[in-house]
């Protein structure tokens, strides 16, 4: 595990700063289907910016919870032809996480969450992602945070790069940098957030602390 975590420690830079050249946003507006009703959220950048106000059909209320699981669609890559889905479970969340190296760690002022994630593809083509960039969590306030590189010591994270066959599954930690005294009240996924700039598709999970 440590190999990995150093591993991984090599590439917060890179994918940090592949984020900050996508402008460190996303969409969460969209809907997932299947198991459990999804719903959705405006992003924001991971700073955690106030959500804008929701509009007829944006957000779609959700009644998933820890351990539920919830069918999402992907997008092909460029040229690629097929149907990209997946069933993906929210594990396990820890609302006070500590870092495997003290890289992960989260600035002053704030502290670390996560989320583990199962992913399991369903559809009938490869499913590609840098498996930490559609994983967002919200507070109360409704402020997002999106995920970053690193271990927490609860075990090792996704995969930066997912490359999941049909039937393959994966599965790992998504960790999150937010304020002190921030209520983490739910946990988002996007499947192949740069190519559904719009936040198809997103599933999200409501926590019950």
């Amino acid at each position: 595990m440590m190999h990995r975590s150093i591993a991984a420690a090599a590439a917060v830079f890179a994918l940090t700063a592949a984020l900050a050249g996508c402008g460190g946003s996303d969409a969460d507006n969209g809907k997932a289907t299947a198991t459990k009703s999804a719903g959705s959220s405006d992003a924001t950048p991971s700073g955690g910016q106030r959500t804008p106000d929701a509009t007829p059909g944006s957000t779609t209320p959700s009644d998933a919870k820890v351990g539920d699981t919830l069918s999402l669609e992907g997008a092909p890559g460029l040229g690629a032809a097929g149907h990209v889905q997946a069933d993906v479970t929210l594990t396990k969340y820890e609302d006070d996480a500590k870092p495997s190296l003290d890289i992960f760690a989260a600035p002053d002022g704030q502290r670390l969450v996560a989320a583990e994630f199962t992913i399991l593809s369903t559809g009938d083509t490869t499913y590609n992602d840098p498996g930490n960039l559609g994983a967002k969590v919200i507070d109360s306030t409704g402020k997002v945070y999106a995920g970053k590189p690193g271990d927490p010591t609860a075990g090792e994270s996704l995969a930066l790069t997912l490359n999941l066959q049909p039937g393959a599954k994966a599965t790992g930690w998504v960790i999150f940098n937010v304020p002190q005294d921030a209520k983490i009240t739910a946990v988002t996924y996007q499947m192949d957030s740069l190519l559904q700039p719009n936040g198809e598709h997103t599933g999200r999970w409501t926590l019950h602390t």
